[in-house]
């Protein structure tokens, strides 16, 4: 990053920073979450059966994004942190991080590609269908398999595509960014709805067909992401000590960015195993909820792109009263988005439930979700957003301990209490769990703050 596009980050109004690094990226994070609804509606309109098999692999595939996005928060740091220090290095820094990425991505799709079956019957998949006598089941085992295997094959693909996406937000070109990310998910959306759209002349019923969609325009716009960094910052092709050299110096706070990403899909998970042994309806309605989930979310998606790199910059500069103003920007800007979408909700359940189902046993799942769950939000939002800034100023320890209290040790025991209470009490049990991390939050701010302050009175202490 050039010195006069990083004093764009450490100087002038923070809310007009804060704008002008989100609103280029709201567009396309509105595009993406809109795919995931609209993948899995498309899915919805073939059969329950079809929805459930395909809820089976939710848990799976959002393991594979976050992931995806846990190695490009590690490529995010490092070049943040290379143009704060020493920006004449920062094209062979971007380039061994984004390629050390990759390699790390392609050695996990290898294993589960291994593993693939194993995985879907640790979920339950496997009791399900021996539980069916329909003919249909073996054919549709079969796509289902057909399509987890195809999208560990594309991983690699969809990876190179989030790492270079916010290596070019580290280098503060979020239009760029932006731009790429629209024109992928336009090209994703349109192959969706010509292959999956039941009224299209290209029709091709079957979870293989999105797997196809993943492959082909993933695998494309790797390629183009690819050439417009070459273009932007000249990639250095690393030599192998230099690969192997930042392997060996990957520290543990490196394996916790990447493996914290790990604890909101291992959520999803163990809640799909624990709520497939109650009812598999679940899994159908779970299939729907996780991407009705990330849309509600719009807002805190958006400023995880755009404030690790606004915090993170005026943090390593030694800007700490700017990163506390940014933090009360954020935090505010959060909590009223999120309460204006919980009460829009509550006037329009009806309409959102059967609009996103034609299923009636899954559609009452979805309306008791949008009846409590946003409430929650209101909380687990700030908790989401801050722990991807802990990550931006090496905090991963901290950032680590708040994504497995929140998702692991409050909302699987609630969901537990609540599944085993009544049939729809799960959603409120879940609104309580993501209300009560608002307190580890609140700790960690007060903390944090504590420290810094001791930390600079020390500082003068020794000057004077």
């Amino acid at each position: 990053m050039s010195a006069i596009e990083n004093s764009k980050l450490l100087e002038g109004s923070l809310s007009a920073t804060i704008w002008r690094n989100s609103q280029p990226m709201f567009i396309a994070i509105v595009m993406l979450l809109m795919y995931e609804l609209l993948e899995s509606g498309l899915i919805a309109l073939q059969s329950a059966e079809t929805l459930i098999a395909f809820g089976f692999t939710v848990p799976i595939t959002a393991a594979m994004t976050a992931l995806a996005v846990g190695t490009s928060i590690r490529c995010n740091n490092k070049v943040v942190k290379s143009s704060c220090s020493q920006d004449s290095c920062t094209a062979k820094t971007t380039s061994v991080a984004v390629l050390g990425s990759v390699l790390i991505l392609l050695a996990f799709s290898v294993v589960a590609l291994l593993f693939s079956q194993s995985i879907l019957s640790l979920l339950g998949n496997n009791s399900w269908l021996s539980n069916e006598a329909s003919s249909d089941f073996p054919l549709l085992a079969q796509q289902q398999a057909n399509y987890i295997n195809s999208r560990y094959i594309s991983w690699v693909f969809l990876g190179l595509i989030w790492q270079i996406n916010a290596v070019f937000r580290a280098l503060n070109a979020t239009k760029l960014a932006s731009n790429i990310m629209v024109y992928w998910l336009t090209f994703k959306s349109s192959l969706a709805l010509a292959l999956l759209l039941p009224e299209s002349i290209f029709y091709v019923e079957g979870l293989f067909t999105i797997a196809l969609v993943h492959l082909a325009s993933d695998g494309l716009f790797a390629l183009i992401s690819l050439y417009f960094l070459h273009k932007k910052i000249n990639l250095k092709w690393p030599s192998l000590n230099e690969l192997l050299s930042n392997f060996k110096q990957t520290k543990l706070a490196g394996i916790l960015v990447i493996s914290q990403q790990l604890v909101t899909p291992l959520s999803m998970a163990v809640l799909t195993m624990i709520a497939a042994s109650f009812d598999h309806t679940y899994v159908a309605a779970f299939a729907l909820i996780f991407k009705v989930e990330a849309m509600l979310l719009i807002i805190p998606m958006v400023l995880t792109t755009s404030m690790p790199a606004i915090i993170g910059i005026n943090y390593w500069s030694g800007k700490h009263e700017r990163v506390q103003q940014a933090y009360r920007y954020m935090f505010g800007i959060i909590i009223i988005s999120q309460l204006v979408v919980a009460l829009l909700l509550s006037f329009s359940l009806d309409f959102w439930a059967s609009t996103l189902c034609p299923h009636d046993s899954v559609a009452i799942h979805l309306k008791h979700y949008l009846t409590w769950v946003p409430w929650g939000y209101i909380a687990g939002a700030c908790a989401i957003v801050y722990q991807s800034t802990l990550n931006a100023k090496d905090k991963v320890i901290s950032a680590s301990l708040l994504a497995i209290t929140h998702r692991l040790i409050l909302l699987m025991p609630l969901a537990w209490i609540g599944l085993n209470i009544g049939k729809y009490t799960l959603y409120p049990a879940i609104m309580v769990s993501h209300l009560l991390i608002v307190a580890l939050v609140w700790i960690l701010v007060r903390k944090i703050n504590t420290t810094r302050n001791k930390h600079v009175i020390s500082k003068d202490v020794v000057e004077v």
